[in-house]
């Protein structure tokens, strides 16, 4: 019992204990009076007609209309639209120690994790759970779903469950990274499957249905119905290339955008058209807080069916290939160059394509296939939709002239090596730059505290040469600025200043 002790030793009950008493006995009374005397319907003695209006007449949708539309391509992809779940195992010492110098207002709840993470869990892991999306492509049980719901995820971990219930363990068949895309499969009976459309057909404005299943078939765990929660909208764009991730940063390009709400949960499930073709994969979403905002996007349809297609293939996913290191054209590079859009090759990869076809740094390339391209990732994406083996067409412009040149993809190496800028801003001024060796020091009479590179090679009719650079300029004196080593790009900015001085 609870008492209250007064410094008279008298033993009373506190004051709001008397109030909370006092209401349940209120309540109590309101109540039992209630049963032995009703309490009256106020205002609905003096009611003139029905209490509400009730529709009596069944409302038919026509099948051809936008709405019967939509409802039947929903009842044609929803019995093949899955969830997907998996787990993996999180290092907690991922956390990382912070500078707390840096002022980060999330720095002392961090810690707090670290913390009780560590006291709590020593060996610092635990099991993270996900939930996506997926579409059964065949009969087979072959399933498409995003990459990154199946990242690094224990493979004997990955459950499918169908939408009329049925749950089973999936097999991964084939990843890309790159694309965002993976293949799963599944072993089971009488399944449905979707209806890949062309996404190269799809136009801004058109009408888009996304499906999937937002946080799983947590709002399904009640009635134990699985059917997928369906968001219509228009697609608002197509071409969009954003970058996504948290842990992981990672660049989309070639995006389908739509305002149908893409939720957590939804990745990995169809984006449909009218007609009831799936269009994209669900993929990312733009939003401030995580959720829907009218931002969503969604990978073309067409470049799965690539990497099907290459699965049948090859037995795995090849990208083609032909071996170019791509500068975006400013507006500074386009008057030295003189030309107005295109991408700039920065370098060609030694027993590439674009070396065996002849093309060199600092060729900007206008077209591929006659189609313009503007930016280093529409070229990519050019080159992607290319097949292996396949002469395609460049369209170049070199020193001003225009010229075509034929080159056939090759399948992209695992690993590429990343280009040294030195080397880049070399072979674009037409210069090769090498080390002070102790020789040349000598040679030069080049102080030992002095620092720099060597121009080995000087390319004729190249900006270089134009300039007046040569060999005798080889020294690190010839091109030194203010006492401060020279980099690539001071190089550079030494030209051009050398540049203006000479008009």
């Amino acid at each position: 019992m609870l008492k209250y002790t007064s410094k008279a030793g008298d033993s009373r009950l506190p004051f709001f204990v008397w109030i909370v008493l006092l209401g349940t006995l209120v309540a109590v009374g309101t109540g039992l009076m209630s049963l032995v005397y009703p309490l009256p319907a106020i205002g609905l003695k003096g009611l003139k007609g029905p209490f509400y209006q009730e529709s009596v007449e069944p409302h038919s949708i026509d099948p051809d209309s936008l709405q019967g539309r939509i409802i039947k391509a929903v009842e044609m992809v929803s019995p093949a639209v899955v969830s997907v779940s998996t787990e993996k195992i999180v290092d907690l010492s991922g956390f990382r120690e912070r500078d707390r110098s840096s002022g980060d207002p999330f720095e002392e709840f961090e810690d707090f994790f670290k913390r009780f993470f560590k006291e709590r869990f020593p060996e610092r892991e635990f099991k993270q759970k996900g939930l996506g999306s997926g579409m059964i492509i065949n009969k087979d049980g072959f399933i498409l779903t995003n990459e990154h719901l199946i990242h690094e995820v224990d493979k004997d971990k990955i459950r499918v469950t169908l939408s009329d219930g049925r749950n089973l363990k999936a097999e991964i068949v084939e990843t890309d990274k790159e694309s965002d895309i993976a293949v799963l499969k599944i072993e089971g009976n009488n399944l449905p499957v979707v209806t890949l459309g062309d996404s190269h057909r799809v136009k801004v404005g058109q009408w888009a249905i996304a499906l999937g299943n937002p946080y799983g078939y947590a709002l399904s765990q009640l009635n134990k119905k699985y059917d997928p929660t369906v968001t219509v909208g228009v697609i608002s764009a197509t071409g969009r290339a954003i970058q996504a991730g948290r842990r992981e940063i990672r660049i989309y390009s070639d995006l389908i955008q739509t305002d149908a709400s893409i939720n957590p949960g939804n990745s990995g499930g169809p984006l449909v058209n009218i007609w009831g073709e799936v269009i994209g994969i669900n993929a990312a979403i733009l939003s401030p807080s995580g959720g829907s905002i009218g931002i969503g996007f969604a990978i073309p349809i067409n470049k799965a069916k690539r990497i099907l297609e290459s699965i049948v293939k090859y037995g795995k996913v090849a990208w083609p290939w032909i071996g170019i290191y791509m500068q975006e054209l400013t507006p500074e590079l386009s008057q030295k160059f003189g030309v107005e859009k295109g991408v700039l090759v920065a370098d060609v990869m030694k027993g590439s394509p674009a070396e065996t076809s002849g093309i060199q740094a600092g060729d900007v390339v206008e077209k591929v296939n006659g189609k313009e391209v503007s930016s280093p990732v529409e070229l990519k994406n050019e080159v992607l939709k290319a097949e292996i083996g396949k002469p395609i067409t460049l369209m170049i412009i070199r020193q001003g002239k225009k010229m075509e040149i034929t080159i056939t993809p090759t399948e992209r190496p695992e690993e590429i090596s990343p280009v040294k800028e030195e080397a880049v801003e070399g072979k674009l001024l037409g210069i090769a730059v090498g080390d002070l060796t102790p020789d040349l020091r000598q040679k030069y009479d080049i102080k030992k505290d002095e620092e720099g590179v060597v121009i080995t090679e000087v390319k004729e009719n190249s900006p270089a040469a134009r300039v007046g650079l040569s060999l005798d300029y080889s020294s690190l004196k010839t091109i030194r600025i203010n006492g401060m080593r020279f980099h690539a790009l001071l190089i550079k900015r030494t030209f051009e200043s050398f540049e203006t001085n000479s008009r």
